[in-house]
């Protein structure tokens, strides 16, 4: 009798182990075109970390290409918060930020990019959204935000954008454009 039951005791053991071990599938993290972007601009690049130079370089760099990146949809996977929502003269205009505190992609290098998108809606589509939700959002570039055309876009920018690597940080300031499109971020 004892022989039969360390057999029928490994078999359940063995069910057990992996009937656990299938349930607990590893969730796949997701490489946006964003970071796909970062690592291939770092990538031309190295030692920017090291040396200040180089650092200069890449955010000459950056303030050139990146406005040609987001033609090419760079941004049409990162969720942006939608901070405020302002009518400015006849225009509706939607604040939109990734800050380093984003509650999504809270990880790697997205933990150090901080940009505000400042972008150009129509009525309809100002009224239908919510403060405080993550969007993701199809956009048309238009230009840097400065202290000279803030105006335009009825941001509070003080001066013109500090653009590039700083420190921990990746800032791309303030960027103002059309809104083509915008849909609620789901997780």
């Amino acid at each position: 009798m004892k022989s039969i039951k360390n057999p029928l005791l490994i078999a359940i053991s063995c069910l057990f182990i992996s009937c656990g071990s299938s349930s607990t599938v590893q969730k796949q993290t997701r490489t946006l075109n964003i970071e796909r972007y970062l690592d291939s601009i770092q990538n031309k690049f190295n030692g920017y970390n090291t040396n200040t130079v180089i650092k200069d370089e890449l955010n000459e760099t950056l303030k050139k290409d990146f406005k040609k990146a987001i033609k090419k949809g760079v941004l049409k996977d990162l969720p942006f918060k939608l901070n405020r929502v302002e009518k400015c003269g006849d225009k509706y205009i939607l604040d939109l930020e990734h800050l380093l505190t984003s509650k999504y992609y809270d990880i790697g290098v997205l933990s150090k990019v901080e940009m505000s998108i400042y972008a150009i809606t129509d009525e309809q589509t100002a009224k239908s959204i919510k403060e405080g939700e993550f969007y993701l959002i199809d956009f048309r570039f238009n230009e840097y935000i400065t202290f000279d055309n803030n105006d335009r876009y009825c941001a509070l920018v003080l001066m013109s954008p500090f653009m590039g690597y700083f420190g921990d940080e990746i800032q791309f300031g303030a960027i103002g454009g059309k809104l083509i499109k915008i849909n609620k971020f789901t997780e």
